[in-house]
């Protein structure tokens, strides 16, 4: 878990919190939690750093509870979710779980699903019986695995970056998402990246429509931002955040 304090944080702003991707950690967001005003905390999904986990088998319920855990011990008052790629996935879950707090959601290149039904179905709903065959042989392959697990973590193998992502894709699209308490009203906005070579945009629409984003802000970038053009996002984010700053207060 990373936490940054932005450099116009008074303690009284929007706290964003950035949910990463597959096959990253928290350590991703570095480069934007540097450049942003408001505070900032980056969570790392189970199965990885010191989040003990077999990574191919995490359930939605458990990582929304490992990270508003995560949340509600860094944090105090109001919060910005942000999830990246297969976090958004996770969004839903971890705002239901913190409740009031939570303000906006942002999904950056965010996979979403409609209440009651999985990412596979928008993302390859051709291929959802061959994928979930797929996903069981990798969890039998890569049990007790974790992405770079922290040195004090023993029992567990690491895999690399690489091997990761799919894992991470693929155990998050294959699950039901609910968005039992979520409120209707809560803020939405979509960053579609212009140059984004996993999601075409046709894909992006459907996302957008699927996480009932009303706002959408395009960037130039390909699909990993944070990495790609970080001051730019964290410009966007901080643009949501004070947005909200000012409709509630």
């Amino acid at each position: 878990m990373r936490v940054a304090a932005g450099n116009s944080d008074t303690g009284t702003n929007p706290t964003i919190v950035l949910v990463h991707g597959s096959g990253h950690t928290a350590r991703v967001w570095g480069d934007v939690q540097s450049q942003l005003r408001h505070r900032s905390v980056a969570v790392d999904l189970p199965g990885r750093a010191d989040r003990v986990a077999d990574i191919a088998d995490v359930t939605l319920d458990a990582a929304a509870a490992s990270l508003a855990s995560d949340v509600d011990t860094a944090t105090n008052g109001t919060l910005v979710l942000v999830g990246h790629s297969v976090g958004g996935v996770v969004l839903p879950a971890l705002a239901a779980r913190l409740g009031a707090r939570v303000s906006h959601l942002v999904f950056i290149a965010g996979l979403s699903a409609r209440d009651g039904e999985t990412v596979m179905r928008t993302v390859r709903p051709d291929a959802e019986a061959d994928l979930a065959v797929r996903l069981a042989a990798m969890r039998a392959q890569f049990t007790g695995c974790m992405l770079d697990p922290d040195p004090s973590v023993t029992g567990m193998r690491a895999v690399d970056a690489k091997t990761a992502a799919p894992l991470d894709s693929l155990n998050y699209m294959e699950q039901v998402v609910s968005w039992d308490g979520v409120p209707v009203s809560l803020p939405r906005t979509f960053v579609r990246c212009l140059h984004d070579r996993i999601q075409p945009r046709a894909l992006q629409t459907a996302l957008i429509e699927n996480c009932g984003a009303t706002d959408v802000i395009d960037l130039e970038s390909g699909h990993t931002p944070a990495v790609a053009v970080p001051d730019q996002l964290a410009a966007i984010l901080d643009r949501v955040a004070m947005n909200r700053e000012i409709i509630g207060g």
